[in-house]
């Protein structure tokens, strides 16, 4: 019930770059739950200190269970490869992941995207950032991922 009522509410969420480039990290992580729950998914902000490379983990009855890793930096900024290898790493074996993704409100350099690309790490970029939480267009149809058969 509370999800549901959470989920309602969330709705018509809809979020600017603005407002998500003057956000602090964990309201970045709280965002980023919202705009799944706001999109079907059930979801917990868990980032902390040592979260594993997790900060916001979701579940969905289509796509499974999904891993968020959010990195907010300045605008400009670029997220490396590096955070790629680390989300790789973690989010099926400590996580039990089907899909992880990297989320900034920044850009990502050339080799994290293709090394995310390659070995099926998903990216929001700024752009794909602004159509996910500013124009409100689901995650499922921003990115590929896998769905399952209901049932």
């Amino acid at each position: 019930m509370l999800e549901r009522t959470r989920a309602e509410r969330l709705a018509g969420l809809r979020l600017s770059l603005a407002e998500v480039d003057a956000m602090g990290d964990q309201d970045f992580e709280y965002a980023l739950r919202d705009l799944l729950v706001r999109d079907g998914w059930t979801a917990d902000q868990v980032g902390r200190q040592g979260d594993q490379a997790a900060d916001v983990i979701g579940h969905h009855p289509r796509h499974g269970r999904i891993v968020l890793q959010a990195k907010h930096t300045t605008v400009g900024a670029k997220v490396g490869v590096q955070v790629m290898y680390q989300v790789k790493g973690t989010a099926g074996p400590v996580h039990g992941a089907d899909v992880a993704v990297v989320v900034t409100n920044g850009g990502l350099t050339r080799d994290a995207m293709a090394w995310g690309d390659q070995y099926g790490i998903h990216w929001i970029d700024r752009a794909r950032l602004e159509s996910w939480a500013a124009a409100g267009r689901p995650l499922h149809h921003l990115l590929p991922l896998p769905r399952r058969p209901l049932g």
